[in-house]
């Protein structure tokens, strides 16, 4: 992140000390303007969308016409020896169990050091490298170690399933939070467009009465007709 602040600053430095025709100046203007526009009209707008009340019974309503769009994913947890030769990873495939598992993966993994740590939790599928979670979804058993070397980018994965917790309808209680973030994501354009709108109409709506004169020959004329 330094390095990024640093080249950052350098880059920022050189654009400063370039020369720019007229045009190409006005370009950079009306650029840096336009993104000024929509920073305060999406800032605006969020504000509002965050304080927009929306009932409950439009929550609730919602999930009733849509539950099967508010599901949780299976989830797994799953533990894996990595190992980058294809010919190390069959090797090891020929006398692995579950027994011997963990010592096998401490003496063969060749994950990098941050990603050595076994956490004993579930993890959503969808969360799961693709070709792991593939050979997850063809196998019904819980408790078991995937005959196979799946290959991902870096080499192969022996995979552990240790356990399965099947893909579930989620109560309203647990779908409220997702359903009001779609609810608030869809009004959002509505409500960008609209204070658009409104700021349009005070530019061209009078503020206040409006004091209508007599121009000067209406005057004279007022006065000549009084005489």
């Amino acid at each position: 992140m330094e390095e990024d602040k640093i080249l950052h600053g350098i880059l920022l430095k050189k654009a400063k000390e370039a020369q720019y025709t007229n045009y190409e100046i006005e370009q950079l203007n009306l650029q840096s303007e336009s993104l000024f526009i929509r920073y305060f009209l999406e800032r605006e707008a969020a504000k509002i969308v965050e304080n927009t009340d929306i009932e409950e019974n439009v929550l609730k309503k919602i999930y009733e016409e849509n539950q099967t769009l508010y599901k949780f994913p299976k989830k797994v947890k799953i533990d894996t020896i990595f190992v980058k030769d294809l010919e190390k990873a069959e090797e090891i495939l020929k006398t692995v169990n579950l027994k011997n598992f963990n010592s096998l993966k401490e003496k063969n993994d060749e994950k990098g050091q941050e990603a050595k740590g076994v956490t004993d939790e579930f993890l959503f599928i969808t969360e799961i490298h693709p070709a792991i979670a593939e050979e997850i979804l063809n196998e019904n058993q819980k408790n078991v170690i995937i005959k196979k070397a799946i290959p991902v980018q870096e080499g192969f994965h022996i995979l552990y399933l240790k356990d399965i917790e099947e893909e579930r309808q989620a109560i309203f209680d647990e779908a409220r939070q997702t359903i009001l973030a779609d609810v608030k994501r869809n009004i959002f354009g509505q409500v960008y467009n609209q204070l658009i709108e409104d700021i349009a109409n005070e530019t061209v709506r009078p503020k206040g009465p409006v004091k209508i004169e007599k121009n000067k020959e209406d005057k004279n004329t007022e006065t000549k007709s009084k005489q």
